[in-house]
C-alpha cells in the first residue's frame, strides 16, 4: 500500500504540485503534477521499480480520483473560470534522473535534492558522482537547518 498523496502541496504559480511520494516499506520518490497538461512526473532515485508497482496495482487511478476531489474541493476550476473537465492524467517516468549508488537510505535525500532543483528552476540532471553529492546535500540541509530558527531549542 502506498501512503502517498496524503498532503497536495501547491507551488509558487498554482499551476504545479510538488508530492513526496512514500512508497512502502520503506522508499520514498518525487511527483511533480503539471496542472494544465494533468501530467504527473515522476522522479526516483532507484529506478521504474516504485512506478511499476504503481501502475500494476491501480494507484495512479487512485491518485487521479484524489486529485480531481482536491480540485473541487478547492475551486480550482471555478477559480479559473473555466469548465471542469475529465483530468486523464498521463503518469511519465523520467529517465535521466541522479541514481543513489545504495538501498541505505539516500531515498529522502535524492527527493530534497529533486524538489530544490525544480523549485529553483535548475533542470534535474544525472550525478557524476551520486553518493557524494547526497552527502554533501544532506551537510547543506543541516547547515540550513540548524543556521536557522528551524533549530531545536
Amino acid at each position: 500500500m502506498c501512503a502517498a498523496y496524503n498532503h497536495l502541496v501547491p507551488t509558487f504559480d498554482g499551476e504545479t504540485v510538488l508530492l513526496p511520494i512514500h512508497s512502502s516499506p520503506n522508499h520514498w520518490l518525487f511527483g511533480e503534477l503539471r496542472l494544465a497538461s494533468m501530467e504527473v512526473h515522476i522522479y526516483d532515485s532507484l529506478g521504474r521499480g516504485a512506478y511499476e508497482k504503481f501502475q500494476s496495482e491501480g494507484i495512479f487511478s487512485k491518485f487521479e480520483r484524489r486529485v480531481a476531489n482536491y480540485l473541487d474541493k478547492i475551486k480550482y476550476w471555478a477559480r479559473r473560470n473555466i469548465p471542469r473537465i475529465p483530468l486523464n492524467m498521463q503518469f511519465i517516468y523520467e529517465e535521466n534522473v541522479p541514481q543513489q549508488s545504495s538501498h541505505l537510505g539516500d531515498c529522502g535525500v535524492f527527493l530534497c535534492m529533486f524538489m530544490e532543483q525544480l523549485v529553483s528552476g535548475q533542470p534535474i540532471r544525472v550525478l557524476i558522482d551520486p553518493k557524494n553529492a547526497a552527502l554533501e546535500f544532506r551537510l547543506r540541509m543541516a547547515k540550513i537547518i540548524w543556521g536557522s530558527s528551524l533549530a531545536p531549542l
